[in-house]
């Protein structure tokens, strides 16, 4: 078996570096042309994290609005609402509040 030692001249290892320092400025530019990018779609995300959480709170206040609602639709529930939260009355009624006393 023959071995040929191959030299390597001063115009391949000039291309050879050429050719690596491109590849590195090519990998570097697209780094920091990604990296802002990556930093709003992380903030993307944080951001649909805090407002799914504040539409679930909405719509459990809808549902109770919604029950509330319903309830208000009986006039004896809206009757005796009025008397407990306004202190209402009918004619001849008398209001006797009961403190708890400890």
């Amino acid at each position: 078996m023959i071995k040929i030692k191959h030299k390597v001249t001063k115009k391949e290892r000039r291309r050879l570096t050429i050719f690596v320092l491109s590849f590195l400025f090519i990998i570097g530019f697209t780094c920091i042309n990604i990296f802002p990018d990556w930093l709003k779609i992380m903030n993307n995300k944080q951001q649909i994290t805090h407002l799914q959480g504040s539409y679930e709170e909405l719509l459990d206040t809808e549902e109770a609005l919604k029950a509330e609602v319903q309830k208000l639709q009986n006039p004896e529930y809206v009757e005796r609402y009025a008397k407990e939260k306004f202190l209402y009355t009918k004619d001849g009624e008398i209001i006797i509040r009961k403190t708890d006393t400890k």
